[in-house]
């Protein structure tokens, strides 16, 4: 055995027990996040960090290895602290709204039990899924009626995650007031923007003013707080027993077959399903568009929806969405590099 030999076999043993050493490491961790969630202390602990760093660069004997040890020590730190809000994330969903929301009773339905956590906004929902504050955000993409929602579109090219179940739920709307209040006392009413189109035929019936709002059920809730006659809002009739409020029409989306597509999404990507999404930007090609439908085809692919949104900071240029029946391959993204500038695949989810 020669020299090189004799040194591989003994950094191959130095490997085994620095791999067996993490692993004692991040089983210990569990443990640490366990006592942290039970006593409300934060993930990330700066002064503990620097404290580690101090320490431990302090058992290196030989100076020139001093620095990149101490880099070491910082991503190991790093990785730990995301498996620990990865531990404290586990079965935890975030949703855009409050309770009584169309998005919070679709996380009610898909995750039945598990801890659900408000957001204010659908970034908000996106950004603790990629922060691991929580496993899973479930949001609303796409109303057979009002169509796809620009925000979330937006959001699903910004944040690194990927879609892991689709779920098709029938929305019915309902016009709700105060109790005392008649449909003819009605004359502002309020709700988020898709809902009010939704019920746009409706509400010029009724010769109502509307408004748009946050939420659904946040309008529901804010029109309790007002106890005003004359203001209404469009929500789900489970709003009525929320908030004490009255029904005072049921039904009142324009399409009797109003339905709408929410998402799972998550950081991992799904294994399993009969559906794949693409987000796309084309090079600047004559024709380049229809190169992408015909590379797609000739995998045997059926594309079954493609949707364009204004990519922000960059006037009258586009981005698409691309849903495709059936399995994306590496050989399909290798083939659409030839005539897109920026690919990602946002993974293969089921239809439900």
């Amino acid at each position: 055995m020669n020299q090189l030999e004799k040194a591989r076999l003994t950094i191959d043993r130095v490997d085994r027990e620095i791999a067996r050493l993490y692993e004692e490491r991040m089983d210990t961790l569990k443990d640490v996040a366990a006592y942290k969630m039970e006593h409300g202390k934060p993930v990330v602990d700066h002064s503990r960090e620097e404290a580690i760093i101090e320490r431990n660069a302090g058992y290196i004997k030989n100076p020139a290895y001093r620095d990149s040890y101490v880099r070491l020590l910082k991503f190991i730190i790093k990785e730990s602290c995301d498996w620990q809000r990865a531990i404290a994330a586990k079965d935890k969903i975030a949703y855009q709204g409050v309770v009584g929301a169309f998005s919070h009773m679709a996380a009610e339905y898909l995750f039945p039990g598990n801890e659900k956590i408000a957001k204010s906004s659908f970034d908000a929902v996106f950004q603790a899924v990629a922060d691991k504050e929580v496993q899973y955000g479930v949001i609303p993409f796409e109303n057979t009626n009002s169509g796809l929602v620009g925000e979330v579109l937006d959001a699903l090219l910004e944040y690194p995650v990927h879609i892991l179940r689709a779920h098709d739920e029938t929305i019915e709307q309902c016009l709700l007031g105060v109790q005392g209040a008649t449909l003819k006392d009605i004359e502002t009413v309020y709700s988020k923007d898709q809902a009010l189109l939704q019920s746009r035929r409706f509400l010029q019936e009724l010769g109502a003013d509307p408004v748009a709002y946050a939420n659904t059920a946040m309008a529901a809730r804010y029109i309790a707080r007002e106890n005003d006659i004359h203001k209404g809002a469009i929500a789900a009739k489970e709003n009525a027993v929320l908030y004490n409020l009255k029904v005072l029409a049921s039904n009142i989306e324009e399409n009797p077959q109003n339905t709408t597509r929410f998402l799972v999404i998550g950081l991992e990507q799904s294994r399993e399903g009969d559906h794949s999404s693409l987000i796309i930007t084309l090079k600047n090609d004559v024709g380049a568009l229809a190169h992408v439908i015909e590379k797609i085809a000739s995998h045997g692919l059926d594309m079954c929806s493609i949707q364009s949104r204004p990519r922000k900071g960059h006037p009258f240029e586009y981005f698409f969405f691309i849903e495709i029946v059936g399995t994306v391959s590496q050989s399909v993204i290798d083939d659409l590099r030839e005539v897109c500038s920026q690919i990602k695949y946002l993974g293969i989810y089921p239809v439900k």
